[in-house]
């Protein structure tokens, strides 16, 4: 009889041991907000020439990045990125909603932010407006951008600016930093638990 309640609690021991290892806590990949903080809402103007307002994205995980479409490098690097992310979430995809905040609004009209992203995926949403709602939404989100005159290009200027986007979560709580070159795999992993929170 001993023998068989000892037996019986050395695999309950086992079971609880499996359940608790399978609770474990995911561990996320980009740069954890610590606590995480309500996202500042705000109203800007999509490539359709329509509203946008943040708040009206609760629901969805949002990938907020800032950048300009003249962009050499990093931006078209991280709009093609995005694009296989959401590729790759298949039937998720509509619960994240990548959003392109432009930190050249001289330039970057609706027209210009629709072919932009036109390149990249049609689920991108990319942002502009006047330049003090703008200024108020990069200094929510941190976001930093200059000026930088190339006098010898048909440019004229380039923007060198912030490179990290900002995830939100379904509650509107930013939760997550993905720096610039941050692998598509670990994109995919954090944002498929934020989808699945």
């Amino acid at each position: 009889m001993k023998r068989a309640v000892s037996l019986y609690t050395f695999l309950v021991a086992i079971l609880v041991a499996g359940v608790l290892i399978s609770c474990t806590a995911y561990e996320f990949r980009g740069a954890v907000i610590e606590p995480p903080d309500v996202a500042v809402d705000f109203t800007l103007t999509d490539q359709n020439d329509q509203p946008f307002r943040l708040s009206e994205q609760r629901g969805r995980v949002v990938v907020l990045f800032f950048g300009y479409t003249n962009c050499p490098d990093i931006c078209p690097a991280t709009m093609s990125d995005m694009q296989v992310v959401l590729n790759r979430l298949g039937e998720q995809r509509d619960k994240v909603k990548v959003v392109f905040i432009t930190v050249d609004p001289e330039r970057d009209t609706p027209e210009r932010l629709q072919r932009f992203i036109g390149m990249f995926d049609q689920d991108i949403i990319g942002l502009t407006g006047d330049t003090t709602a703008l200024t108020a939404v990069y200094k929510a989100y941190g976001a930093g951008a200059s000026r930088r005159d190339l006098p010898d290009s048909a440019l004229v200027y380039a923007m060198d600016h912030t490179a990290t986007s900002t995830i939100i979560d379904k509650h509107g709580q930013r939760r997550l930093l993905f720096g610039f070159g941050t692998p598509v795999d670990d994109m995919f992993s954090d944002l498929s638990a934020l989808i699945n929170e």
